[in-house]
Parts: structure tokens; C-alpha cells; sequence
């Protein structure tokens, strides 16, 4: 098995999503809100495009995911999502706004260029991240849950991935300040998530 179940069953990993992911309906009606009407949307890494339902209907949506079953899940259901790889920078298409939400922590280490090229290349750039370490996951055969049902996409290892640790949301808040957000909202009642705007 080269990747954790829920990203083979697209419903399976939207129950997942709802289980592990508690806020990310707050998350989604925020992000839309701060979008507004009107507007050309990008989605990187877009998984099964849940946030596409979010948006104002004027907008206007492209999503790109490197899960062929996520692809086929959203062409299934009429939304523009393609197989693409959210690294192919030239290959963006124009958008008023760019969305990352849940994937830094899936891409490390090419998290920081992936921010500082999608800035480039739209007029706002808002990414979603919670407060998420992954070396508290040291517990024995933390390996195989991974392997099996957790953030296993297939296409980052988890040495790499196991880079990613904000302990709180003073860590996470410096990693953003350091890419220069413009603005920063908190999310959860433990500030356990934020949306950044740059």
C-alpha cells in the first residue's frame, strides 16, 4: 500500500477530515468570507475540493491535487480539478486569489518555497495550517498508523514530514512572520489553527 486508506476512498478521507479536522468548516466559511465575490480561485493541493462548496457562487474555482482518486472524485461531481503537481509554478493559472490550506505540513521541506512562489503569482495568497507537531507521534509503531490512516498521501515520506512541529501557536506565528503575512487570524478555542493572509 503505498498510501494511508482515506486517500484511496475520497468519502472515507472527508469522514476523516470531519473526525481529525474539528474546525475546518469554521476554516472554510472564514476563507470564503475573506475571498468575497467575484473572484478567480486556485486551490493547491486541493484534495476533494470540500472548500470549493464554501465559496460565494460568483466565484469562479480551479483546484489541483497529485491523488488521480480525488481527481476523478471532483470531475465526478463537475468541479475543475487536475491532476497537476502544485510545484509546476509556470503552469499556474491567473487567479485573484491562491488557496493552501492543510498542505505545508504534507510538503516539507519545499513547504517556505511553495508560499514565497504562489506570492508571486496572485494577488493574495491565503493559507490555512493548524498547531500540529509531528514529534509527539513517536509513540511505538506511530509508523504503521501513519502508513494506514493517517497523513500518508503517497507522496511525501514521513522523515520528511516529521520536520514539520509547532508545539504551539507562538511557534507557528514566527514561521509565518518570517515568510511576512500581512494578516493572521486564529481559529479554535486554543488558538489550535490559523488562517494567514499575505
Amino acid at each position: 500500500m503505498n498510501k494511508a486508506i482515506p486517500y484511496y476512498f475520497p468519502k472515507i478521507y472527508n469522514i476523516f477530515l470531519s473526525i481529525w479536522s474539528k474546525d475546518f468548516r469554521k476554516e472554510y466559511q472564514c476563507i470564503a468570507q475573506i475571498i468575497g465575490k467575484n473572484k478567480k480561485v486556485f486551490e493547491l493541493g486541493c484534495g476533494t475540493a470540500l472548500f470549493a462548496d464554501y465559496l460565494d457562487k460568483t466565484c469562479s474555482y480551479i483546484g489541483w491535487d497529485l491523488n488521480q482518486n480525488f481527481v476523478n472524485y471532483c470531475q465526478k461531481k463537475k468541479i475543475k480539478v487536475f491532476k497537476k503537481d502544485i510545484f509546476e509554478y509556470q503552469d499556474y493559472p491567473q487567479s485573484d486569489v491562491i488557496v493552501i490550506s492543510d498542505v505545508l505540513h504534507h510538503i516539507v521541506p519545499k513547504d517556505k518555497e511553495l508560499i514565497k512562489q504562489a506570492k508571486k503569482r496572485t494577488k493574495t495568497l491565503i493559507a490555512c495550517e493548524p498547531v500540529y507537531s509531528y514529534k509527539y507521534q513517536k509513540f511505538p509503531l506511530y509508523f504503521l498508523y501513519d502508513k494506514f490512516l493517517g497523513d500518508n498521501d503517497g507522496i511525501n515520506n514521513l522523515k520528511n514530514r516529521e520536520k514539520w512541529g509547532f508545539d504551539n501557536p507562538e511557534e507557528l506565528k514566527d514561521y509565518f512572520r518570517e515568510l511576512e503575512y500581512k494578516k493572521i487570524i486564529f481559529l479554535g478555542k486554543n488558538k489550535e489553527s490559523f488562517i494567514i493572509i499575505f
